[in-house]
């Protein structure tokens, strides 16, 4: 037992204990639904941003450009 993962051990204690309740099927499936939203409102946030330091850098450019003699 020396050379067993301490973080398998705990999902399989977590595991039986979720076995014993009868909501568990319900419970599983909501916790799922939680952890896919989560998900998706972090890819959505992590795009947004993208196209926020796009904006920002395409601005800084065109300040960039504004400063120059002749720019346009």
């Amino acid at each position: 037992m020396g050379g067993t993962n301490p973080y398998s051990l705990f999902l399989i204690l977590i595991l039986l204990i979720l076995g014993m309740d009868p909501d568990c099927e319900k419970k599983l499936g909501t916790a799922k639904d939680l952890v896919e939203k989560v998900s998706t409102t972090l890819s959505n946030m992590k795009n947004g941003a993208k196209s926020l330091q796009t904006d920002v850098e395409d601005m800084h450019f065109m300040l960039l450009n504004m400063r120059q003699p002749g720019g346009s």
